[in-house]
């Protein structure tokens, strides 16, 4: 079966998982935005002349801002937003990740509505910037111990269909169904919901992520199974942070795939 195989990385790494096989490549919006001008142009013209498409950017704000933070700035992020909306939308961006464990924690004591309201507020402005650049925002479930706003599929398509944005979605990253010892089932479930995938090894320690091989000890079969099941048609990214080779490791990425029976159009 073949999907769109993916694999994180920086502009000065879409060589590299070109040539690795991999049919597109996802990136930093924190990278994006720290360009200057005249660099932003050097790398818009790279990804389009490189021709690997880079659909999939991760986390729309830094990681270290917290939303909910009386003093977050919301027009300063706002302007960020549109800024960073409109130069990977320029560089093809259909999705944004919005992972940010910490950025969207809700504290648990003093003014917790408050809080809440700041965090709707921000993702009402996000949504409708990033739509206004036909992006969907991806609302990811984390593990209990990176977030405490949305933890589980079912809580996002709950929290999507009461948010009311046609450009909200979810996604499904492999590290955090593990962590909650999530159903594989709801991938079924929620399909139409689910618009992109991450891969890693999940039991390694964060902020080590390995790419997934035949040789670390989990049966990623029953997880891959499912999305041949629906016949997944979107990306599926490895999210990997920790290599000994660079090159040699995502190699490995495309061949663990295969193993699987899974195949990149690339190629």
């Amino acid at each position: 079966m073949k999907m769109r195989l993916s694999h994180f990385g920086y502009l000065k790494d879409l060589e590299d998982i070109a040539a690795a096989g991999y049919d597109c490549a996802e990136l930093h919006i924190r990278e994006i935005m720290g360009l200057e001008d005249v660099e932003y142009k050097a790398a818009l013209k790279k990804v389009k002349d490189l021709a690997l498409p880079c659909e999939v950017y991760d986390n729309p704000i830094p990681l270290d801002v917290v939303i909910a933070d009386p003093a977050f700035d919301m027009a300063h992020w706002k302007e960020f937003l549109k800024k960073g909306a409109y130069r990977t939308s320029e560089m093809g961006a259909r999705y944004y990740v919005f992972g940010n464990g910490r950025t969207r924690r809700l504290p648990v004591e003093g003014d917790v509505k408050r809080a809440h309201d700041q965090l709707m507020e921000f993702m009402d402005i996000m949504c409708d910037i990033a739509a206004e650049h036909n992006i969907t925002v991806l609302l990811e479930p984390l593990g209990p111990s990176f977030s405490n706003f949305i933890n589980s599929i079912p809580e996002a398509v709950d929290f999507i269909d009461s948010f009311g944005k046609h450009n909200l979605k979810t996604f499904c990253d492999l590290r955090h169904l593990v962590a909650i010892n999530g159903d594989l089932e709801d991938i079924v479930k929620y399909e139409k919901y689910i618009k992109h995938i991450h891969i890693d090894y999940p039991y390694s320690n964060f902020p080590e992520r390995f790419i997934p091989s035949l040789e670390d000890g989990f049966d990623y079969a029953p997880f891959l199974n499912v999305l041949k099941k629906i016949c997944y048609k979107e990306i599926i990214s490895i999210e990997a942070a920790t290599f000994k080779n660079f090159k040699e490791d995502i190699a490995g990425g495309i061949q663990f795939f295969k193993a699987h029976d899974i195949h990149p159009y690339r190629g």
